[in-house]
């Protein structure tokens, strides 16, 4: 079958399309070929590019983007590539075999992989035992691996195209139209087709492109070209099909109409370079670090607008943890519409986790097992992991009258082993904005990744600094660990802080300074940014005793207050809250009732927000950092990133759970969201001994 394969050889290549090949006779067979072709080919040992891999062994990493597998593709000097000596048996080689298969799917290799005997391509992770958590990695790669052959690996050698296309193929000739045969050159990739009437199809294949970005569409009076990726087909051949039917039937009244959409749809906010670069970036998943203040809410909204001159709104979604978030990016992309923007409004994806999840359980609640959809209770009893460790209320016969968030996580994790469901719901979206990553719990992220099903169609912003959720789920190692899952993927860092006064911004970056595992960065001020007016200051002051540094806070927050300055007083824990609340409603109760200008809350309830000014009460050892959170009482980060499928890259002294450090790095975290919150000034005060942090 290898010469027949042969015969449409050059539309494949054009496409970057491989070959899975069986044998060492069908692996000389092929590479003879190419060598008549011209193209010579790297044949490259799996087990060779393994041992070359540095450090070596892997758990020496001690910060991101010191992970080896995104300089692999050095090692490939052909975009050819013959991949032999293929066995993955434990989770670096399934980790290593994944990211051979992103640059490949991502278009900077041409993989032909040699498959060992009695192994089939699908198979060929599931060689080792894996525990819970590998099992769903494993699953993601699965699903990568399959968009990959499905797309870009011959695997049926009884077609002459990969399955996607033959598929598409059939389609279109149900409707009456035949397949020409047509030259193709190594650039640009051609389906044409005829029907009795001598009308033509042309499908033009971009193989590079997930988010098509020429999605224009010509209609003459005898033809149609169409602009499409595997992509297009894979997800949406139906909707494709749709339109070739449609087509021809208005094409009468047409005469050489060109429709395009442009650019120029929606007037963008002004952009940094960074974040203009990044709106743009459309072909590859991409993480943007986003310090605080940086403009994150900005950019996914002007990525949202700049993603719809080539999808539908409906087709992209966006996931974010607060109502409020959601309301204020809806809010921002309808201010571009102009009209009435109701309706617009209305059909956008723009939800928070929780909403979007449970939507899922909406839809499949009788695949799962359940009779009627349960309510659901947002008690939330977590283990490191997100799992659940109380359960839901049962009625008599065992059926939830309620679930709560940890049990909606669970049921789709369970649902989504049924592949089919997965295709469905990945096929209602083109494009995926994840707010907030740093915050998501595992069992999150791996639902996301299965809708991604394995496309690199994701942009995922957010701030390891700002990981401050641990103690509920979070797991930041999502974050810190994106190039191991997309060592192809792009990464961009936002430090411009359009938010803070320069004393702030010198003050965070002394707290920043000393955590290990993070991404290396530091706040800046825009150069062109104008002098801030008024106050630009962070105060540390000490009290004789909790009373007095109280009244000092009340006074000035009330002096602040009388001047129109968005004010807040942050504090770390709940009782705090619930005391300074009490005082200031019974001094000032009109205030308390009428004004929109103060914020009394803990510094968890701040994140997201910003203030003219910040009063961080009560900043004295034992209370910032936390004595119960530095005792483990409070959860935290450290144990998830020690448990995460992935440690096995880190250095052997991260997360050995011996010491403090990750917990007392979260509260560092922690105190930086408090003082990033300011915009003109920072009271900080105490009483008793002095908090660490403000020996910076």
């Amino acid at each position: 079958m290898i010469n027949l394969y042969f015969k449409n050889f050059n539309f494949n290549l054009s496409n970057y399309v491989g070959i899975a090949l069986l044998s060492e006779g069908e692996k000389g067979s092929f590479i003879k070929n190419l060598k008549n072709l011209g193209l010579d080919p790297d044949i490259i040992s799996f087990m060779e590019i393994k041992s070359s891999l540095q450090p070596q062994p892997y758990n020496k990493i001690s910060g991101p983007l010191n992970f080896p597998l995104k300089d692999i593709g050095e090692l490939f000097r052909s975009r050819f590539i013959i991949l032999e000596d293929l066995s993955v048996e434990n989770m670096p080689d399934a980790i290593l075999f994944n990211a051979i298969c992103d640059f490949a799917l991502h278009g900077k290799i041409i993989l032909c992989p040699v498959i060992p005997d009695k192994f089939d391509l699908q198979s060929i992770y599931d060689n080792f035992h894996k525990n819970f958590y590998e099992d769903l990695i494993m699953d993601i790669f699965k699903l990568r691996l399959k968009f990959l052959a499905a797309t870009k690996i011959i695997t049926d050698r009884k077609t002459k195209f990969v399955s996607t296309v033959t598929y598409i193929i059939k389609k279109i000739n149900a409707l009456g139209f035949d397949h020409m045969e047509s030259e193709t050159g190594l650039n640009d990739s051609y389906l044409k087709f005829i029907n009795k009437n001598n009308f033509i199809i042309i499908l033009k294949i971009h193989p590079l492109k997930n988010v098509i970005a020429l999605r224009d569409e010509f209609i003459a009076d005898s033809k149609i070209i169409l602009n499409v990726s595997p992509n297009d087909i894979y997800f949406n051949p139906d909707e494709l099909i749709n339109k070739i039917k449609i087509f021809p039937l208005i094409t009468g009244n047409i005469k050489n109409a060109g429709i395009k959409k442009r650019i120029s749809k929606f007037k963008y906010d002004k952009l940094s370079k960074i974040q203009a670069i990044s709106i743009k970036e459309l072909n590859s998943a991409h993480l943007v670090i986003a310090g605080a203040g940086s403009g994150k809410t900005r950019l996914i909204v002007n990525k949202f607008l700049y993603l719809t001159n080539f999808i539908s709104p409906g087709e992209i979604l966006v996931l974010t943890f607060t109502n409020n978030a959601v309301e204020e990016i809806k809010n921002r992309v309808g201010y571009q519409c102009p009209g009435d923007n109701s309706n617009f409004k209305k059909i956008l994806n723009i939800m928070t986790y929780h909403s979007f999840f449970y939507s899922i359980i909406r839809e499949y609640h009788a695949e799962l097992g359940f009779k009627s959809l349960p309510a659901v209770k947002m008690d939330i009893f977590k283990d490191s992991w997100g799992r659940l460790l109380a359960g839901s209320s049962r009625g008599r016969q065992g059926q939830p009258h309620f679930i709560s968030y940890d049990d909606i996580i669970l049921n789709i994790v369970k649902l989504f082993k049924n592949e089919e469901i997965v295709h469905n719901i990945a096929s209602r979206f083109k494009y995926i904005l994840v707010d907030e990553y740093q915050d998501i719990d595992f069992l999150s992220d791996i639902i996301i990744k299965k809708i991604d099903c394995g496309r690199g169609i994701t942009m995922y912003a957010g701030d390891d600094d700002q990981a401050i959720y641990g103690f509920n789920g979070g797991n930041s190692a999502n974050l810190l660990f994106f190039d191991l899952f997309y060592p192809s993927g792009k990464l961009f860092i936002m430090q411009y802080n359009y938010r803070s006064g320069s004393k702030i911004i010198d003050f965070c970056n002394s707290l920043l300074g000393s955590i290990n595992f993070r991404f290396p960065k530091k706040m800046v001020q825009p150069e062109n940014k104008n002098a801030l007016s008024g106050e630009n200051r962070v105060d540390i002051l000490s009290f004789k005793n909790k009373n007095s540094e109280d009244r000092f806070i009340l006074n000035r927050f009330n002096l602040h207050l009388a001047k129109g300055e968005n004010t807040a007083i942050l504090v770390r824990t709940k009782k705090e809250e619930v005391s300074f609340k009490k005082i200031f409603k019974e001094i000032n109760p009109e205030v308390y009732v009428n004004s929109k200008n103060w914020f009394i809350g803990t510094i968890h309830k701040s994140k997201g927000m910003e203030f003219d000014i910040v009063f961080i009460a009560n900043a004295s050892d034992g209370n910032m950092p936390n004595l119960r959170s530095l005792s483990g009482t409070a959860g935290g980060n450290k144990i998830k990133i020690l448990n995460h499928p992935f440690r096995l890259f880190l250095n052997e002294d991260i997360g050995d759970g011996k010491n403090d450090e990750g917990a007392y790095e979260d509260e560092i975290k922690l105190f930086y969201v408090a003082v990033s919150r300011a915009k003109k000034g920072v009271f900080i005060t105490y009483s008793g001994k002095k908090s660490g942090f403000l020996n910076v």
